[in-house]
C-alpha cells in the first residue's frame, strides 16, 4: 500500500485513545485505520480497529495487534495479528489478501497469494490453491524491469493425489536496443507452453501473459525502424488447443519477414511511393507447405480540389507474387510467379447546407477500379465489405492477389450536425459495387464479383444523450436477402442503461447470429444492478447468464454475482455460481466460495 494505492476520494487517517512515539516507533492504544473519506460523524464503511498499533518508520510497517476488519462498524474478520506497508512504501514482501474461490471442475479451494520483492526492479508473486480434497495448485508470476527489456513469466503445476500432474509456463522478454542504421529497434521473445489443452480454462488461470486459453504463441521477434525503412521478423508456432490431438494443430511460420520502404518521389506525380515486402515459410495441416514471397509497389497521390468542388485523389499497385507450395489450396504445387496491377481513381463533391442550429452535409463518392489481370481463386473466402471499406483499394483484405477487371463503386454519405448539442444527430451510408463483366473468382459472400453486388448500408441516429442506435446491412442484389445485419442500441435514461447488440449473419459458413443484452439500474452513486445474457439465434440456446448487484464507494466494494454458463469442451462442465465479493480498497478483494454448491 503506497500513496498511489489510494484514490481522491480516500482520507487515510489513524487515531487512537493514547501515542507513544520516539525517532523510530509509534505505539497507539486501542487504534483505529482507515482510508475511507469523512461522513459527518458517521462510521466510515470499513475501519480497522486494534488493542495495540505500532509504527516502525525504519522498517516502514504498520502492525495491528488483536485487531478486527469492521464493516460499518460490525465486526467481520479477526486477526490475532496483521501488518502492511506504510503509505511511504512503494512495494513491500508479504502476504495479500486470501480468497476462497470455487474452480468449475472441482471443490472449493483457498488461494493464500505471497508477494515478494527481490531487489529494486524484481518481485514475484507465489500464489498456492489450496482444495478440499488431496489437491493443490502452485502459481508463480516473476517481474523484472531494466532500463531497456522486461522479463516476465508465470508457471504452475496442479497436483492430485490420483491423477498425473497437469502445468503451464509462459514467458516473455522484451528488448529495445540500440543499431546504427535505424533509430527504434527492439526483439520479443514468447514462450507457452500447457501440458494438457482444457488445462488453463477449466483451471481459470488468470495472468497478464495468458490472453486466449485457446490458442499457444512460441515466437522470436525482431523490429527495426527509421524514418523512411522499418523491417519486422518473426519466428511463430501456434498449437491450437481445441484441435485435441491431432498434429493439424500446429502451425509453424519460419520465418515471416515484412519490410517497408518509403522511396523518394523524383517523378512527376504529386504523391508517395511505397515498396512493401512479405517474405513467408508457412507450415500447417501437418503436410501443407507454402512458400510466398509479395511485392507491392504502390503510390498514393495528393488529394486535390478541382474548381467546381470535386475532392479527387488516385492509387494504383503493382503487385508481383512468387509462390512454391505442396499440396496447399491457396497455390499450385510448383513454383509460380504472378505479376499483377491495379489502379484506382477517387472521387467526392462534399456539399454543405446549415443554418443557425444544423449542418447538413451530403457526399457522393465514386471510385473507379480497373486491372487488366486475372484475379486467383479466391471465391470460397469469407470476406466482409461494407460502407467503411468497400471504397479502398484493396477492400477485400487479400494480400497476394488483385481485384481483376473493370469496376465502380459509388454511394452516398449524409449527416446531420446538431450545432448546439455539439453533436453528429443523423448520419446514412450508401453503397453499392457495378463490374462491367462478371469476376466468378472473387468470394461470394458479398456479391463483389457479380455485375451488381450487395446493397450495403449504416445508419446512427443519436438525437440526444439518451439514445442511440446504429444498423449496419448487406442486402442481395435481388432487394429480398439479407446477408448480414447488426444492430447496435444504447439506452441511457438517468440512472438506467441498457446496450442490445444484435448480429445475423447468413453469408458464412458458421452463419452467427446472437442477441446480446446487457442493463445496469444505479440506484444512486453507490448501488447498482447489473444484468448481461447472450442468446444463439442459430441454436436458440442461452450461452451465459450474468447478474450482479454492488454497492460501491470510496473506499469499499460489496457485491452479490449470479453466472451460469452453459459453455461445455472435453473435461470443462457448464457452470452456475452464486458467490459474494468484497473489495477493501486500497488492501484488495476477497470473495466467497460458490454459494450454489
Amino acid at each position: 500500500m503506497n500513496n498511489k494505492s489510494f484514490n481522491n476520494g480516500n482520507e487515510p487517517r489513524l487515531k487512537g485513545n493514547s501515542i507513544n512515539y520516539d525517532n523510530e516507533n509509534t505505539e497507539i492504544t486501542k487504534g483505529i485505520f482507515t482510508t475511507c473519506k469523512k461522513r459527518n460523524g458517521k462510521c466510515p464503511p470499513w475501519q480497522l480497529s486494534a488493542k495495540k498499533i505500532q509504527h516502525n518508520k525504519k522498517e516502514q510497517i504498520i502492525n495491528y495487534k488483536n485487531a478486527w476488519l469492521k464493516v460499518y462498524d460490525v465486526p467481520v474478520i479477526y486477526f490475532p495479528k496483521f501488518f502492511h506497508p506504510d503509505p511511504t512504501v512503494d512495494r513491500k514482501s508479504g502476504f495479500l489478501i486470501p480468497t476462497i474461490k470455487n474452480s468449475p471442475n472441482a471443490n472449493n479451494y483457498l488461494s493464500l497469494p505471497y508477494f515478494k520483492v527481490l531487489s529494486e526492479n524484481k518481485d514475484l508473486t507465489f500464489t498456492p490453491r489450496f482444495y478440499n480434497d488431496d489437491q493443490v495448485l502452485l502459481q508463480t508470476e516473476y517481474r523484472q524491469v531494466n532500463a531497456k527489456s522486461t522479463h516476465m513469466s508465470d508457471l504452475s503445476i496442479f497436483q492430485k493425489k490420483t491423477e498425473q500432474s497437469k502445468s503451464h509456463f509462459f514467458y516473455n522478454y522484451y528488448k529495445n536496443f540500440d543499431f546504427n542504421y535505424f533509430e527504434d529497434n527492439d526483439i520479443n521473445l514468447n514462450i507457452e507452453k500447457t501440458s494438457n489443452d482444457t488445462y488453463l480454462q477449466a483451471n481459470k488461470i488468470k495472468s497478464p501473459l495468458i490472453s486466449d486459453y485457446d490458442v499457444l504463441e512460441n515466437s522470436f521477434n525482431l523490429n527495426l525502424y527509421s524514418d523512411d525503412l522499418s523491417i519486422d521478423t518473426s519466428l511463430v508456432v501456434y498449437e491450437n488447443l481445441s484441435k485435441g490431438k491431432s498434429s493439424d494443430k500446429y502451425e509453424y511460420i519460419l520465418p515471416k519477414i515484412n519490410l517497408i520502404k518509403t522511396i523518394n518521389n523524383k517523378t512527376n506525380l504529386d504523391g508517395n511511393f511505397l515498396l512493401k515486402s512479405e517474405s513467408i515459410i508457412r507450415n500447417y495441416q501437418t503436410n501443407i507447405f507454402e512458400k510466398i514471397n509479395i511485392n507491392d509497389f504502390e503510390f498514393n497521390s495528393n488529394p486535390k480540389i478541382s474548381k467546381l468542388g470535386f475532392y479527387n485523389n488516385y492509387d494504383f499497385i503493382i503487385k508481383n507474387v512468387n509462390s512454391d507450395s505442396q499440396n496447399s489450396k491457396n497455390y499450385q504445387n510448383e513454383t509460380d510467379h504472378y505479376l499483377s496491377n491495379i489502379f484506382q481513381f477517387n472521387s467526392s463533391l462534399p456539399m454543405i447546407k446549415e443554418n443557425s442550429n444544423l449542418q447538413k452535409i451530403l457526399k457522393p463518392k465514386l471510385s473507379f477500379r480497373m486491372s487488366p489481370n486475372n484475379t486467383k481463386d479466391i471465391s470460397k473466402e469469407e470476406v466482409r465489405i461494407d460502407t467503411n471499406n468497400i471504397f479502398n483499394l484493396n477492400r477485400l483484405s487479400i494480400n497476394d492477389t488483385v481485384e481483376g477487371g473493370f469496376s465502380m463503386s459509388y454511394g452516398n454519405d449524409f449527416s446531420i450536425f446538431h450545432k448546439q448539442k455539439s453533436r453528429e444527430i443523423f448520419n446514412f451510408k450508401l453503397a453499392n459495387n457495378i463490374r462491367l463483366k462478371e469476376n466468378t473468382d472473387l468470394p461470394k459472400t458479398n456479391q463483389i464479383g457479380a455485375k451488381t453486388s450487395n446493397i450495403f448500408s449504416e445508419i446512427t441516429i443519436n438525437p440526444n444523450e439518451y439514445f442511440t442506435t446504429t444498423y449496419n446491412t448487406s442486402l442481395g442484389n435481388n432487394l429480398k436477402d439479407i446477408t448480414y445485419e447488426n444492430l447496435e442500441t444504447k439506452l441511457s435514461v438517468n440512472n438506467f442503461v441498457t446496450t442490445f447488440d444484435y448480429i445475423n449473419e447468413n453469408n458464412t459458413k458458421e452463419k452467427i447470429s446472437y442477441l446480446k443484452n446487457t442493463t445496469q439500474y444505479n440506484f444512486d452513486d453507490t448501488n447498482s444492478l447489473l444484468f448481461a445474457t447472450r442468446r444463439n439465434k442459430k441454436t436458440d440456446l442461452t450461452e451465459y447468464y450474468n447478474f450482479m448487484y454492488q454497492y460501491k464507494n470510496d473506499c469499499l466494494a460489496a457485491s452479490i454475482e449470479y453466472n451460469k454458463d452453459y459453455y461445455t469442451d472435453r473435461d470443462i462442465k457448464p457452470e452456475e455460481s452464486i458467490f459474494f465479493k468484497l473489495t477493501i480498497i486500497p488492501f484488495g478483494e476477497t470473495s466467497s466460495p460458490n454459494l450454489k454448491n
